[in-house]
Parts: structure tokens; C-alpha cells; sequence
């Protein structure tokens, strides 16, 4: 019994090992595109503005650009909040109680 419950322990703290390094993965590749975009958006917006005579879509473009770097780092920040378990407790008690359930269903 104290076999499995060590087992079980190391388990979890390697998925918390797992999930930590994801995101920093995760953020490591959001500031090196950040880097990117910060250095070469004026590249981009000029290689388009020599395609492309309508200004509104010049605009949609450098609009576009922005808005998606925003939207990542949102769910850049909702990955840390997750990883780092400033979590609401309902998440906590569903992991454990799926955990439960399919404990149970493989034992049958």
C-alpha cells in the first residue's frame, strides 16, 4: 500500500515536472516570435504595403498582427495560471474525480 501511494505521489509530481516545462516551452517560444515581430514588423508591414494599394488592408494587416500577439499572450497567461495552480478549486476536484473514476474502471 505505501508502494502505491509513493508511486502515485512520484507520478503526479512528474506530470507537475511535465506541465511546468511545457510552459515554459510554451513561453520561450512566445518571446522569441515576440522578439521576431518587435524587430521585423516593420519588414512585413512594408513587403505587404508594396503588394497590396488598399490601405484598409494594410491596416487589417498591421491590426492582425497585433491583436493575435495579444490573444497569445492571454493564453500564454492562462497556461501559467494553470500550471502554477492558481486555480479554482472545481478543477482540483474534477482532475480527482476523473482521476477516481477511471482508477475504478480499469480495476473492473
Amino acid at each position: 500500500m505505501k508502494n502505491n501511494i509513493e508511486n502515485t505521489t512520484y507520478k503526479e509530481a512528474e506530470n507537475n515536472v511535465k506541465r511546468i516545462k511545457n510552459f515554459y516551452n510554451h513561453l520561450q517560444i512566445f518571446v522569441i516570435m515576440m522578439l521576431v515581430l518587435l524587430l521585423f514588423s516593420d519588414m512585413i508591414i512594408s513587403f505587404f504595403e508594396a503588394r497590396i494599394s488598399n490601405p484598409n488592408s494594410i491596416n487589417w494587416i498591421k491590426t492582425n498582427i497585433w491583436v493575435n500577439s495579444g490573444l497569445w499572450l492571454f493564453g500564454l497567461i492562462i497556461h501559467g495560471i494553470y500550471v502554477f495552480k492558481f486555480k479554482a478549486n472545481f478543477i482540483d476536484k474534477w482532475e480527482q474525480k476523473k482521476m477516481n473514476e477511471l482508477m475504478k474502471k480499469n480495476k473492473q
